[in-house]
C-alpha cells in the first residue's frame, strides 16, 4: 500500500506540474508576446507597452449570446498601425463599420468563439462542427443583418442567390419562403415544335448543343435518351416538316439584320444571351412551329422574354425561310439521323415516362401526362444549421479538417455524383466561381436570427410595379421591361426610364421608336426595330409625361425660360467652357469629334429637354449614383453657357 501511495502522489505531483507548465506555455501567448514586440516597432510607448497583458481576452455580446475569444489572438484588429502586419496581427478592414464591442467575430466568420487554440478556434473539431467561414464563402453571413437582397456589397451572395433561382434549384428543393416556379419551357405538344433527332442528342448532353444553356446533364445513356424522347414525342407528325415555302431568302436576311435580333440572340457565339443561340436552330425546330412562334411568341408562352415584333406574315415567311436554310447544323450526317429516329421509335415508352418522374423533370417542366409530385431533393430551409453527420462522402476519402458543411456542398455543385453511384442530382457544369457563388448562398440559409436592432437592409426586395390599362399593355407586348426598369422593375441592358418623362422630347422619341438608333458612340445598337404604331408611341409618351416625371427638374421650367439660350456671346462661352476649361470633347463627341465614353451631344438638344440638361450638368449623379460624369459644381452663368452651346451644337449634314 505504501508504494502505491508513493507511486500515486508521484503521478499526482507530474500531472500539477504538467498543468503549471500547460498555462505557462498556452498556444496564444506565443502571439501575444509577438504582438508586444510589433507594437514596440510600431512606437508604442512604455504605458501602452505595460497594458499589453498575457491573458484570454474575452466579449460577451449579450444581444447576440455569444462569447467571443479570438481578440486573444487577433490582437490588432482595431489597430490601424497595423494595417500592414501578417496575421493573426492585422487590422480588420471593416473595424469602422462593424464594431467589435457590438458585433465580436463569430457572427460573421464563424468558427468557436470559446476557443484560445488555433485549431479549435477555427475547427471543425469533434466537439464542433461549425468551422470558420473561408474568404471563399465569408459572405454567407451578411444576409443576417443586410437582408437577402444585398447586392453590391456581397456581390458572391448576390450572384448565387440569382443562379438559385434561374437555375430552377426551387423546382426539386424546398425552401421556405420562396415561391416555387417552374424556370422551363413547358412540354406540352412539344412535338409540334422540336425535331425528334434532336431531342434525343438534346437530353444525351445539353451542353452539345448549347454551351451556355441552363439546362443540366442528367448523363442519360443512350437508352434512357431514347426512352424519354419517345415518351415526350408522339410516333406520327400530322404536318410534313418540309412543306413550308414562299419566303425570300434575301428579304428574310435583311428583316433579321434591321430587327436587331443580334441584341437578344447569339448566332455562332456573337450577341446576346437573353434568348437561346440560333446557329443551329433550323436543325432544331420546325418551320411551322418557327412561323406562330415569330407571329406571335406571348400566345404559345406567356411568360416568354421575346416582343411581339408586329411582323406581317410575308415578313415572317421571309425571315423563316433565311432561318432554315441559313441556321443549320452542318456536322449532322442524314443517315446517322435516321438512325436516330428510328431506334427512338422502337424505345419503351413507359420507361419514358419513370425515368422522366425519378428525374423530377416536372420541377421545371409542365408535362403532359406526367403529375407533378414536387420536391424531390433534400429540404434546404436551413441548409446552412446542417450538422456536418448529415453530409454523407460516401467512399471519398476526407480528413478531418476537410469535413465541413460548405466544402460537401462545394464539391456537390461541381459534381453532384462524386460521392457514391446512383445519385439522382444532374450536373449543371458549374464553374468554380458559381459554385463559390451557390455554396456562399446555400451557408446563408439559416434559421439563426439577429435583433432587430442589428438589421440594415442594403437591398431591396424586387419592385411589384405592375402598370395598368394601354401603357400596361404596350410595355407588356413590347417585352419593354425585359431590358429598361421602371420603378425598380426590369433589367438593366438599357437605361432606367423611371423619370423619362422629364427627360427626353416627344418628336425625338417618336423618331427613335420608328428607327433607334445608338447614342453612345462605343455602343452597338441594340433597340430593336418593332412594328410599333404612331398612336402607341403617342400612349408611351402621354405616360411618360403624366408619371414618370422628377419634381426637381420640372420645377426648372420658369427659370429656363429666362436664360439666354439664343444669344452668340452666351454660346460663344459656352464652347470656350466646353472644349477650354473643362474639356467636355475628352469624354464626348459633337459632330464626330471628341471621345466616346460618353453619349454624343451632337444634337442632344433635339433628344432632351432644356429642363434635364440644366439640371444634369448641375448634378450628375442624382439621377445615377454610379455616373461618372465629374461634378464641377458651375456656377449660374456657366450653366447657362453650357446649356446655350449644347443646344446649338447641330449635326453637319
Amino acid at each position: 500500500m505504501k508504494r502505491i501511495f508513493v507511486i500515486l502522489s508521484f503521478l499526482i505531483l507530474l500531472f500539477y506540474i504538467w498543468q503549471i507548465w500547460k498555462d505557462y506555455n498556452r498556444p496564444y501567448l506565443v502571439y501575444q508576446k509577438e504582438f508586444k514586440e510589433l507594437l514596440k516597432q510600431k512606437g508604442g510607448g512604455e504605458a501602452e507597452l505595460d497594458d499589453v497583458k498575457f491573458v484570454v481576452r474575452q466579449r460577451w455580446l449579450e444581444k447576440l449570446n455569444r462569447v467571443d475569444r479570438c481578440e486573444t489572438c487577433h490582437l490588432g484588429v482595431e489597430d490601424p498601425r497595423f494595417v500592414d502586419a501578417p496575421q493573426p496581427y492585422t487590422t480588420h478592414p471593416d473595424a469602422d463599420k462593424h464594431s467589435f464591442e457590438r458585433f465580436g467575430c463569430t457572427v460573421c466568420h464563424g468558427g468557436q468563439g470559446l476557443a484560445t487554440s488555433v485549431e479549435d478556434a477555427h475547427g471543425p473539431t469533434e466537439d464542433w462542427y461549425k468551422a470558420i467561414s473561408s474568404d471563399n464563402f465569408l459572405e454567407n453571413s451578411c444576409s443576417k443583418c443586410h437582408g437577402d437582397f444585398i447586392e453590391q456589397e456581397a456581390p458572391v451572395l448576390a450572384k448565387g442567390r440569382t443562379m438559385f433561382k434561374e437555375y430552377g434549384c426551387r423546382g426539386c428543393h424546398n425552401v421556405q419562403g420562396l415561391e416555387r416556379v417552374k424556370v422551363a419551357p413547358p412540354l406540352v405538344k412539344i412535338g409540334e415544335k422540336v425535331k425528334i433527332d434532336w431531342l434525343y442528342r438534346w437530353l444525351q448532353n445539353p451542353q452539345m448543343y448549347l454551351p451556355e444553356t441552363k439546362m443540366p446533364n442528367f448523363q442519360l445513356t443512350k437508352e434512357e435518351a431514347a426512352d424519354m424522347t419517345r415518351f415526350l414525342i408522339p410516333r406520327v407528325r400530322i404536318k410534313d416538316p418540309d412543306n413550308f415555302e414562299g419566303g425570300s431568302y434575301a428579304r428574310g436576311k435583311r428583316i433579321l439584320s434591321e430587327s436587331r435580333c443580334v441584341t437578344c440572340h447569339s448566332f455562332e457565339g456573337k450577341g446576346g444571351d437573353i434568348g437561346p443561340d440560333l446557329a443551329k436552330v433550323s436543325s432544331k425546330v420546325y418551320p411551322e412551329w418557327l412561323f406562330e412562334w415569330i407571329k406571335n411568341p406571348q400566345a404559345m408562352r406567356p411568360d416568354t422574354l421575346m416582343p411581339a415584333y408586329g411582323f406581317s406574315d410575308q415578313d415572317i415567311r421571309d425571315l423563316v425561310a433565311f432561318i432554315v436554310e441559313e441556321y443549320i447544323d452542318l456536322e449532322l450526317e442524314d443517315d446517322v439521323i435516321q438512325q436516330n429516329i428510328q431506334f427512338v421509335e422502337s424505345a419503351n415508352v413507359g420507361r419514358g415516362k419513370e425515368l422522366i418522374e425519378k428525374y423530377g423533370c416536372t420541377g421545371c417542366h409542365e408535362i403532359e401526362g406526367v403529375e407533378d409530385r414536387g420536391e424531390i431533393g433534400l429540404d434546404l430551409t436551413a441548409i446552412g444549421d446542417s450538422h456536418i453527420s448529415r453530409m454523407d462522402f460516401g467512399m471519398i476519402e476526407v480528413s478531418h479538417e476537410e469535413r465541413t458543411v460548405p466544402n460537401w456542398l462545394y464539391n456537390k455543385m461541381k459534381n453532384p455524383r462524386l460521392f457514391k453511384a446512383g445519385l439522382k442530382m444532374p450536373d449543371f457544369t458549374f464553374s468554380d466561381l458559381e459554385a463559390e457563388a451557390l455554396t456562399t448562398y446555400l451557408m446563408s440559409r439559416s434559421k439563426e436570427v439577429v435583433p432587430a436592432s442589428y438589421h440594415l437592409h442594403l437591398g431591396e426586395r424586387p419592385s411589384d410595379y405592375n402598370p395598368q390599362g394601354e401603357f400596361g399593355e404596350i410595355l407588356d407586348n413590347y417585352r419593354c421591361l425585359v431590358c429598361h426598369t421602371i420603378n425598380g422593375r426590369g433589367g438593366d441592358l438599357a437605361p432606367d426610364i423611371s423619370i423619362e418623362g422629364s427627360r427626353v422630347k416627344e418628336k425625338w422619341l417618336k423618331d427613335f421608336m420608328k428607327t433607334p438608333y445608338a447614342i453612345r458612340p462605343i455602343l452597338v445598337e441594340r433597340m430593336p426595330r418593332l412594328k410599333i404604331s404612331d398612336s402607341e408611341v403617342e400612349t408611351l409618351y402621354s405616360y411618360f409625361r403624366t408619371t414618370l416625371v422628377d419634381d426637381r427638374v420640372e420645377k426648372l421650367t420658369g427659370s429656363v425660360k429666362e436664360m439666354s439660350l439664343k444669344d452668340p456671346e452666351v454660346i460663344s462661352l459656352g464652347k470656350d467652357l466646353y472644349y477650354n476649361k473643362y474639356a467636355c470633347n475628352a469624354c464626348h463627341q459633337v459632330n464626330l469629334k471628341g471621345g466616346t465614353i460618353g453619349p454624343d451631344l451632337t444634337s442632344v438638344g433635339e433628344r432632351l429637354r432644356t429642363e434635364w440638361i440644366v439640371y444634369y450638368l448641375s448634378d450628375p449623379k442624382a439621377f445615377l449614383k454610379r455616373s461618372i460624369e465629374p461634378v464641377y459644381d458651375f456656377t449660374e452663368k456657366e450653366l447657362e453657357a453650357l446649356t446655350a452651346f449644347l443646344l446649338s451644337a447641330k449635326e453637319k449634314k
